[in-house]
């Protein structure tokens, strides 16, 4: 039986952790309650109607607090797959994370091999800072828009693995960047939750 209360003591803790002076009472508490309940599939607190088969995508300025809470969110979601064993089963649990620009860098230095690590099926990824990555990226005179490429390999994957993103991008400024095909499959991926009142710090 899970106590949902001590759970959500875990969580602010795994806040802190990442962020000690964070002000819980500034934190929107539509978007940590329903971060909480996608984890745990609560509808009775999922006040923003999050999908459960689809990853996140924060967005907003600068500032906000995304990264921190996908940090805080990914550590809590290896704590739940540590200390419940029946969550385990959860193909949602647990990610990989990478920036946007190690993604980029990571083909400029070892080409298009070296990227499939993070397209396979049944690995979740976090990118941070989606849409800072140098575009597009060279790997010895091949060019390449990287970020587009792992989306459309993920998109395939949907179903066993998901993906989560941290960006100052919103959704009509993803088809200029990465083209209406990863626009509308980005439409397919997510749940986009919106960071636009006060630093969270």
């Amino acid at each position: 039986m899970v106590d949902f209360n001590i759970e959500s003591q875990i969580f602010r803790s795994c806040l802190l952790k990442v962020e000690p002076k964070f002000d819980i009472a500034k934190g929107d508490r539509r978007v940590l309650n329903s971060i909480f309940a996608w984890i745990w599939k609560k509808d009775n607190i999922n006040v923003l109607g999050l999908d459960y088969d689809k990853g996140f995508y924060l967005y907003g300025p600068l500032g906000r607090g995304k990264t921190m809470t996908m940090l805080a969110t990914r550590k809590y979601m290896n704590s739940v797959f540590a200390r419940h064993r029946h969550m385990q089963e959860d193909y949602r649990l647990k990610a990989w994370w990478k920036t946007a620009s190690e993604l980029a860098n990571i083909y400029a230095a070892d080409g298009q091999p070296a990227l499939m690590q993070y397209t396979a099926q049944d690995v979740n990824l976090v990118i941070d800072e989606f849409g800072r990555e140098p575009n597009p990226a060279n790997n010895y005179g091949t060019k390449m828009n990287v970020l587009q490429f792992v989306l459309q390999l993920r998109y395939d994957h949907r179903r066993t693995s998901v993906t989560h993103i941290t960006t100052n991008m919103r959704l009509e400024d993803i088809e200029p960047r990465y083209g209406d095909y990863v626009a509308d499959r980005c439409k397919e991926m997510f749940n986009f939750i919106e960071f636009d009142g006060d630093s969270l710090r």
